[in-house]
C-alpha cells in the first residue's frame, strides 16, 4: 500500500469490491423473468416500484378521491435530477389531465394544476419519499401577471406557477435552478362555463431548490416568459438561457409585434451571485427551436446541435429554417457563429436541403457528392425530438481539451413542418474542433435497430450510451396513437453501432426520463402523455401506448458492466475540487484502472440535459493502490458544481466502473 493510499484508506467508506449502493431496495433484486439470458451483454431491469402513498394514504392506485371528492394522483418523474447527497428530486408533468372530461384543448386551461415535486431516497430499504416545501415550487401563489389579452378564463388559482416545461441545472454550490414553466388559462373562455381555448404561457419565474433544507425559494425573474427554454451553466457559474415560447398556442404580442409568430429569440444570463438576470443584447439574439440542444464547449462557447422540439400547434416559427444550422455562441463577444448544416458539405445552405429526397433518404445523393446507402451518409438538417449527448471529453497529447463530439439518434425529420409523424433510425456524431475557432463536421454512425421518437439517452461512465423508452411515432402530433418501445439499445463508441438490449416492464413514451445513479445503475421513469387525440385520457385497444394518465413508477436498470465481474473500489481521494490541480485516488489494484472520469450529476427534462458530460482525466501515475490524475484545467471543460468520480477497470469483457465518489468542482 502506498503512502497516499494508506492515508486515504483510513477515511474510506466501507464499500465492498462488488458493492452497489448500501441498502439496496427490493425492486433491484427482483429482475425481469423475460430479460436476456446474459446480463453481461444486455443488462437487466428491476420490477417497477412507486411512491406508496397519496396524501398519506397507503395505496397501490395511481389516483384516489380524497375526502373533499377531489381526485389526487401520484406524480410521474417528468423532470429529474440526482443531487449531490445521493437523493433524487423529481416533478410531475401535465398534472390534472385526469380532470379533463371531454377535451384537453377546451378544458385544460381551467383544470390544469401546478406540478408536484418529490424527493426520493434510494439509499434506504425500503425506499422513501418526502415532499419538498412548497410542493409545487412556490411560484405565483397569487396568480401570474402574464400576457392574457382576453380577460377571464382563469378561475383555477393553482395553475399559474407550474414547473411543467421549465428547464433545470445545477448552480455551483449544488442547488438546483429551475427556470420558466407554465401558467394555464382559457383564452377565450365561453361565458363562465369553464370551456374555451386553452393557453399555456411561459413563465418569467426562476426558482431554486436547496437540498440542505428540502425547500424551494424564488430568485430573480427573467425579462421574457419562457416555456421549453434551455439553460447552460458557464465556466464562471453563471447560467445562459435561450429560446422557449411565451404563448404556446397564440404567440401574438401586440406590445412587441416583431416577437410574434416565433419563439423567444432573446437570450439572458443569470448571475449566480446576485440572483439577477440580464439581457445579452441584440447581437446574442437567435431563432432556436423549443428546448434547443445546447452544450458548453471546452473553449467556453455554447454549441447548438441543430436539434430540439419543433411542434407548435398553430404553426411554426416563420424563421424556423435557421434551426437547420448548427452554431456556437461566444459569451465574451455575445455573438453567434454558424457552423453549417449537419449532414451537408461545408458551405451548404438551407436551399440545398431541397435537393435531398426525404422520402427516399437512401436514394441519389449525387447533388452533394455523397454516395447513398448504408453508413455513408446521414440525413441532413434539423432533428426533432431526439437526445443530444456530449460524448466523453478527452485531452489531446498536449493535455488540452479541444474537441467535443455530440451523438444524436432517432427523432423526427423536419421538413415537413412542423415535423414528420413517423420517426427515423438515423444516428450521427457531430464533432466541434475549438483549436482554431469552432468548426464542425458530422459523420453517420450505425443506425438504431428501429426508429425511435422521444428516446432518452444516458451516457455511462464507460463512455457507452443507452437509449431508453420512446415510441415508434410522434405522440404529440396524434397523442395516444403511438406504439411504445420498451427495449433499450446500447451504443458502442468504438464500433459506433447500436445493439438492442434488455426490455423494460413499463411502456414510457412522452415525458419519460432516465438518469445515471452514483452506484452505476440507471433510474428509468416518467410517462405523462397528452390526452388521447387532444380529447380525454383513453387507452386505444390494440397495443397502443397507455393513455390513462401518468405513470408514477420507476425501474432500476443494471447496465451490462455490472455483470462483467468484480468492480474496482475507490477507497478515498485527495484533491478534486481545484481546476488545474491533481487528484489522488486510493483504489485497489491501480494498475488495472483504464480511465478516471468525472460525470456531471444529471439534471434532465424532456430528453435534454445540456450539462450531461463525462470528462476523462489524464492519468499521471498509477502504482500499487494509488493513482494520480490531472484535474480539468478550467470551468469550460467542467463547469463548477457536483460530479460523480468513477474509475473504470479494464477486463476482457469490457470496462467495469466503480461506485462513484461525489466531488464538487470550483466550490473552494
Amino acid at each position: 500500500m502506498g503512502v497516499v493510499g494508506a492515508l486515504l484508506l483510513a477515511a474510506a467508506p466501507a464499500y465492498a469490491h462488488d458493492a452497489l449502493a448500501p441498502n439496496l431496495g427490493p425492486a433491484d433484486t427482483a429482475l425481469d423473468a423475460g430479460a436476456a439470458a446474459d446480463p453481461a451483454k444486455s443488462g437487466s431491469f428491476g420490477y417497477p416500484f412507486e411512491e406508496p402513498t397519496i396524501a398519506g394514504k397507503l395505496t397501490g392506485a395511481k389516483c384516489i378521491t380524497d375526502q373533499n371528492n377531489v381526485t389526487v394522483c401520484k406524480p410521474a418523474a417528468g423532470s429529474v435530477t440526482v443531487l449531490a447527497n445521493g437523493k433524487v428530486l423529481y416533478w410531475n408533468a401535465l398534472e390534472g389531465t385526469e380532470r379533463v372530461k371531454a377535451s384537453i384543448v377546451a378544458e385544460y386551461g381551467a383544470v390544469a394544476l401546478n406540478d408536484q415535486t418529490r424527493l426520493l431516497d434510494l439509499r434506504t430499504a425500503p425506499f422513501t419519499w418526502s415532499v419538498p416545501a412548497p410542493a409545487d415550487g412556490g411560484a405565483n401563489p397569487g396568480g401570474y401577471d402574464g400576457e392574457q389579452y382576453i380577460p377571464g378564463g382563469n378561475s383555477e388559482k393553482n395553475n399559474d406557477g407550474a414547473l411543467f416545461c421549465s428547464d433545470l441545472t445545477f448552480l455551483p454550490d449544488g442547488r438546483v435552478l429551475a427556470t420558466g414553466g407554465t401558467a394555464y388559462y382559457l383564452e377565450p373562455e365561453v361565458g363562465n362555463t369553464g370551456l374555451g381555448v386553452s393557453e399555456l404561457e411561459g413563465l418569467r419565474n426562476a426558482r431554486i431548490y436547496d437540498p440542505a433544507t428540502n425547500t424551494w425559494s424564488q430568485t430573480g425573474s427573467m425579462k421574457y416568459g419562457r416555456w421549453y427554454p434551455t439553460m447552460v451553466e458557464q465556466a464562471d457559474g453563471n447560467v445562459f438561457v435561450a429560446s422557449g415560447v411565451t404563448k404556446l398556442l397564440k404567440p401574438v404580442y401586440p406590445d412587441r409585434p416583431l416577437d410574434s409568430g416565433r419563439n423567444v429569440v432573446q437570450t439572458e444570463t443569470y448571475d449566480s451571485t446576485t440572483g439577477k438576470w440580464s439581457y445579452n443584447g441584440s447581437s446574442a439574439d437567435r431563432s432556436l427551436p423549443l428546448y434547443p440542444r445546447l452544450h458548453l464547449l471546452p473553449d467556453g462557447h455554447i454549441f447548438y446541435d441543430a436539434a430540439g422540439q419543433s411542434f407548435n400547434p398553430f404553426g411554426q416559427a416563420y424563421d424556423e429554417a435557421l434551426w437547420n444550422y448548427q452554431a456556437s455562441y461566444d459569451p465574451a463577444t455575445r455573438t453567434w457563429k454558424d457552423l453549417g448544416i449537419p449532414g451537408l458539405p461545408s458551405g451548404a445552405t438551407v436551399s440545398d436541403l431541397a435537393k435531398f429526397d426525404f422520402g427516399n433518404p437512401t436514394g441519389d445523393l449525387g447533388n452533394f457528392g455523397i454516395p447513398g446507402g448504408g453508413r455513408s451518409f446521414t440525413i441532413p438538417g434539423f432533428r426533432g425530438s431526439t437526445f443530444s449527448i456530449m460524448m466523453p471529453l478527452r485531452a489531446g497529447p498536449d493535455g488540452k481539451y479541444t474537441k467535443a463530439s455530440f451523438l444524436t439518434a432517432g427523432g423526427v425529420l423536419n421538413p415537413p413542418s412542423p415535423g414528420s409523424y413517423f420517426t427515423t433510425s438515423d444516428s450521427r456524431i457531430t464533432t466541434v474542433d475549438t483549436a482554431g475557432g469552432d468548426t464542425a463536421s458530422t459523420h453517420p454512425t450505425g443506425d438504431l435497430s428501429r426508429p425511435r421518437w422521444y428516446s432518452t439517452g444516458v451516457l455511462l461512465p464507460t463512455g457507452e450510451v443507452i437509449a431508453f423508452s420512446g415510441s415508434d411515432r410522434d405522440s404529440v402530433d396524434a397523442p395516444g396513437t403511438e406504439f411504445p418501445i420498451k427495449q433499450a439499445e446500447l451504443f458502442d463508441p468504438k464500433a459506433e453501432s447500436w445493439t438492442p438490449i434488455a426490455v423494460a416492464h413499463r411502456p414510457r413514451t412522452y415525458h419519460n426520463t432516465a438518469v445515471l445513479l452514483p452506484d452505476g445503475r440507471v433510474l428509468v421513469g416518467g410517462h405523462a402523455p397528452i390526452s388521447t387525440m387532444y380529447l380525454r385520457d383513453t387507452t386505444l385497444p390494440g397495443g397502443f401506448a397507455p393513455n390513462d394518465g401518468r405513470d408514477p413508477s420507476f425501474e432500476l436498470y443494471r447496465p451490462p458492466y455490472l455483470s462483467r465481474g468484480p468492480r474496482p473500489a475507490i477507497l478515498g481521494t485527495d484533491g478534486g475540487d481545484r481546476y488545474g490541480g491533481t487528484l489522488h485516488v486510493a483504489v485497489d489494484d491501480a494498475k488495472d484502472i483504464a480511465s478516471v472520469v468525472l460525470v456531471r450529476n444529471p439534471t434532465l427534462t424532456h430528453l435534454i440535459d445540456g450539462e450531461q458530460r463525462n470528462v476523462e482525466l489524464p492519468i499521471l501515475s498509477q502504482d500499487g493502490d494509488s493513482l494520480t490524475a490531472a484535474m480539468p484545467p478550467n470551468g469550460n471543460v467542467a463547469p463548477p458544481g457536483p460530479y460523480m468520480l468513477f474509475v473504470n477497470k479494464k477486463t476482457s469483457a469490457g470496462l467495469v466502473p466503480s461506485v462513484s465518489k461525489q466531488l464538487f468542482l470550483g466550490r473552494s
